[in-house]
């Protein structure tokens, strides 16, 4: 080897000493740089025509274990994912408190079930009214407040996806331009590393805002998908994710997807911050929505039910309806309800001054029960009239309004049955939109998926238009989807007449969320009904999925605490007013006078199977109470006859009660013949309501202890019969379960995704003991190389002298 081969080598040998210095100095430096990865210098010999020539400096690489970096970013969505959830579970749990908490809906209902016992301790008095009143409103805007809140965080979780969607961008964006950079680094044979690790950096923080995988090309750049390749996001250039936001959401509604190249990819997403808050905003938080309307659903009937079986005291001079109606609405309806007349002590203005009406009236609609409550006894001391779209009825003269339900029951157009009164809302104590020009189902999962009923068909009918009469006929089957069932409804719309442009507005899907709902809308009150199950599977109702936000107590109430009713205008006890003098003798003037002879029947109603009395012109007063007393099913419920001689009558007559205070009536198809026993007798009540009576109070604060109120299962509780303070509790648990699960599930992702990073990092960090032994042997080797070279001019000097 000759001496400049020699000192070839040396220099070569001092430059590769230099070069791996200056990587060890900057490992040191970066050490506590976030996302620097050590980088490491390979070193090669150099040859010459076979023959060492020295060293050199060959690839740059970093210490990577690509295989966990992968790993750790799938674990990064899945954190990310959790995060978003945990953050808005934990300002949902804040809305709806605990169990122990003063300001929870289910300790604002305890309270409210606290006033109501109280008034029904002390009807009579004004504070428990105006308590009552108090704690009712604050339950009302507690539920407002509370709808009104969900639906905040809604918006506010929009405007989260809005800044991960442009963060994301942004990421894709930079990215790309350091895959140009990597590009043309490769082109001039220099080192890519450190854009490599920038790189790394922004693929972290774009996996943890959605999912992704990536493939690398030869020439350094890396194409990055999302959804295990079905989304390009980059490839040379960024495709640029969209997101419109919601303008202001409301109960019931649902917000937009994200979309790549116009195509909405929401459904895609299985990890990153994204999904997390598509889940709270479009599952999550409508599923807790849907629990708040169900619970406020049912304690508005719950109360409302008891409110209109009782009158206040003294009488009102009116009830007026808070559904909207109109006359030629029709309804299911049978049994039957009383309306009476009373004075402000409430007694009977006159002894006809009442009247039960049978029901299905004919015709069997809203003007037919004005038109048989105004042609009845009662008409003569009160009005019955359709005001504004309300049923009003009004006592004549300064007379007092009073009414019972008996057993009335009318259908609504989603199954349940309400007594008379509470249909109407006659004296309703909570008040919400009532009509059923809007029937809309529960959120259904899937809008495509088959709803599994049983084959049958229901029919929609209405008072007016082409639904009126017969209405339409939808059939479905069992493969029948939310889909299949809104298109067999427009079609059988067209069928009567509807264009198809108004059979699709009058029969749509809405979507709530990721879930979806069936809505039909006429232009007047919808009657459903169903042979099969189809209505109770979806959940139709005329209850919109803002009910909650929309409750507050009658107004009527509020300026009036003496509405709140106390008693029940008497349906529990019965007299005749006709003197017998022999009670075991047959009655003078009963039943049909012109053999053959033909018997009538006395019925006697409630709630219970019927029970007839056959009667003709051979029955005795003590017949009639030793029917009544041998019948099983009123002894059963405890109505009772007696006969008693009244003194100032100079006669027996006949006195009937329920011992329970429930109602029952008697019906005669022997009228309006002048023999029927009715007349004869003169059977039928004397006084109205009494002032000392609390039965319909201390009913409504009974109905807060009931444990078989069906509530309907929602997304996060199963249907169930409990009480309202039970479910209210429930949700509240619910809501705080929801919160813990996400904080643990969020703990053990953030935790995972730090085990990993300490593993990358100890792999491919730096470490100092190991940098600083390197920089030992690297400045050796400098110092030899320099050595060398020292030598070689020595040499080279001394032959210069020789010579």
């Amino acid at each position: 080897m000759s001496l400049t081969q020699a000192l070839n080598t040396a220099i070569s040998g001092l430059n590769t000493a230099q070069a791996r210095i200056a990587i060890t100095s900057s490992n040191i430096s970066n050490v506590n740089t976030e996302g620097y990865s050590r980088k490491i210098a390979g070193q090669e010999t150099l040859s010459l025509d076979g023959v060492g020539a020295g060293s050199q400096v060959a690839d740059i690489y970093r210490n990577v274990n690509e295989g966990l970096v992968r790993e750790m970013r799938g674990e990064l969505g899945k954190a990310g994912r959790e995060e978003a959830r945990y953050e808005f579970f934990m300002r949902v749990q804040t809305l709806f408190g605990t169990t122990q908490s003063d300001a929870a809906i289910s300790q604002r209902i305890n309270d409210l079930a606290d006033a109501f016992e109280q008034l029904g301790v002390t009807p009579d008095q004004n504070s428990p009214r105006v308590e009552a009143i108090e704690s009712a409103i604050q339950v009302m805007e507690s539920f407002e407040r509370l709808s009104s809140q969900l639906q905040d965080l809604r918006d506010d979780i929009d405007d989260q996806i809005t800044d991960e969607v442009n963060s994301a961008n942004t990421l894709l964006t930079q990215i790309s331009e350091l895959n140009t950079g990597i590009i043309r680094l490769n082109n001039l044979d220099q080192p890519t590393t450190e854009l490599e690790d920038q790189r790394d950096q922004k693929l972290n923080e774009l996996s943890k805002i959605i999912d992704i995988t990536t493939f690398s090309r030869s020439d350094g750049s890396i194409v990055v998908y999302s959804a295990a390749g079905a989304n390009t996001l980059l490839d040379r250039t960024p495709n640029k994710l969209s997101f419109t936001q919601t303008a202001g959401f409301e109960p019931g509604t649902g917000g937009s997807g994200v979309s790549l190249d116009g195509e909405d990819i929401t459904d895609t997403l299985r990890t990153g911050t994204l999904k997390g808050l598509f889940e709270m905003r479009d599952s999550e938080i409508p599923a807790l929505n849907d629990q708040i309307n169900e619970l406020a659903t049912q304690l508005r009937d719950a109360i409302n039910e008891e409110h209109n079986k009782g009158t206040s005291f003294p009488p009102p001079a009116n009830l007026s309806g808070t559904r909207t109606v109109d006359g030629s609405d029709p309804l299911t309806a049978t049994g039957a309800f009383r309306v009476a007349a009373l004075d402000q002590n409430g007694d009977l203005v006159a002894t006809d001054s009442w009247a039960d009406i049978a029901l299905p009236t004919t015709p069997a609609t809203v003007q037919g029960i004005v038109d048989a409550i105004n042609a009845s006894d009662a008409g003569s001391y009160l009005t019955a009239s359709l005001v504004d779209n309300r049923l009003v009825i009004e006592g004549q003269d300064g007379n007092r309004v009073a009414i019972n339900e008996l057993d009335s029951e009318i259908t609504l157009s989603d199954g349940r049955e309400q007594g008379m009164s509470h249909y109407f809302g006659l004296n309703d104590f909570v008040t919400t939109t009532k009509r059923s020009d809007v029937m809309t189902s529960a959120a259904q999962q899937s809008s495509t998926s088959a709803l599994g009923v049983t084959a049958s068909s229901f029919t929609i009918s209405a008072g007016t238009g082409a639904l009126a009469g017969a209405g339409i006929t939808v059939n479905y089957t069992a493969t029948d989807s939310l889909e299949d069932i809104r298109d067999n409804i427009r079609t059988a719309l067209q069928g009567a007449g509807f264009t198809a442009a108004a059979a699709e507005e009058a029969a749509f899907i809405v979507e709530d969320g990721n879930r979806y709902r069936l809505v039909i809308e006429y232009n007047a009150n919808l009657t459903i009904d169903d042979s099969g199950t189809l209505s109770s599977k979806i959940g139709f109702t005329e209850d919109r999925p803002s009910l909650s936000g929309n409750m507050d107590v009658a107004a009527a109430i509020k300026n009036d605490p003496s509405r709140i009713v106390r008693g029940q205008m008497n349906a529990d006890t019965y007299n005749t007013s006709t003197a017998i003098i022999d009670p075991d003798a047959a009655i003078p003037n009963l039943g049909p006078l012109v053999p053959p002879p033909v018997n009538y029947t006395l019925t006697v109603s409630g709630n219970f199977t019927d029970v007839d009395i056959d009667y003709d012109t051979n029955t005795s007063l003590q017949d009639i109470a030793d029917a009544i007393n041998n019948s099983a099913t009123l002894t059963d419920n405890n109505i009772t006859a007696e006969v008693k001689f009244d003194s100032q009558l100079g006669g027996y007559k006949l006195h009937v009660i329920d011992a329970d205070g429930d109602p029952f009536y008697f019906s005669d198809d022997g009228l309006p013949n002048a023999d029927a026993l009715t007349t004869v007798l003169g059977l039928g009540i004397t006084f109205g309501v009494h002032e000392g009576d609390n039965s319909a109070a201390n009913s409504i604060s009974n109905a807060f202890e009931r444990t078989d109120i069906q509530f309907g299962a929602t997304d996060g509780l199963s249907g169930e019969r409990t009480s309202l303070t039970d479910y209210a509790a429930g949700i509240v648990a619910t809501a705080a379960t929801k919160a813990s699960i996400a904080e643990s599930s969020y703990d053990f992702q953030d935790n995972l995704v730090v085990d990993l990073s300490t593993r990358i990092q100890n792999e491919a960090g730096v470490n100092l003991d190991e940098e600083m032994s390197d920089l030992v042997i690297f400045q050796r080797a400098y110092t030899a190389s320099a050595q060398v070279i020292t030598t070689v001019e020595e040499m080279f000097d001394a032959l210069l002298n020789a010579v």
